[in-house]
Formats: structure tokens, sequence, C-alpha cells
């Protein structure tokens, strides 16, 4: 992989997903709140809107969120 300066990193997945000719982008997130989001921009929310294939986006899921443990 080669990672191209001046580019967005949105920009830059975009375009190597393009030219590898891939079949899906995988992505995470950080789980920034929207108003963070809007400021500071997402790259997931970028590669979701521009990528000329399916994108999957994963959250991380907090132990807080967790309703399957037992609590301590």
């Amino acid at each position: 992989m080669v990672v191209k300066f001046g580019k967005s990193p949105g920009e830059s997945i975009v375009q190597l997903a393009a030219e590898e000719h891939v079949t899906m982008v995988v992505l995470g997130t950080r789980g920034l709140s929207k108003l963070r989001r809007t400021i500071l921009g997402s790259v997931s929310d970028y590669v979701l809107h521009h990528a000329h294939c399916p994108v999957a986006i994963c959250s991380h899921e907090h132990p807080q969120h967790h309703h399957g443990a037992a609590s301590q």
C-alpha cells in the first residue's frame, strides 16, 4: 500500500479502494459525538459517501454498554 501525502485519509482510502478494485471497505469508528464529527469530519462518513463499493462501519462496544456481563 502506498500512502499519498497531501490527501485526507478518507480521500486516500477511497482512491486506493478504486485503484485496487476492492469488493468492500471495512472501517472502524471512534464514536465521536455528532457535534465533534461535524466539526472535525469523519473518515468513515467520507468513505461511506464517496466509495464506489459497499462500506461496513464497525463500532467498538464500550464495556459500560455491554448488557450481557454480570455486574460486579
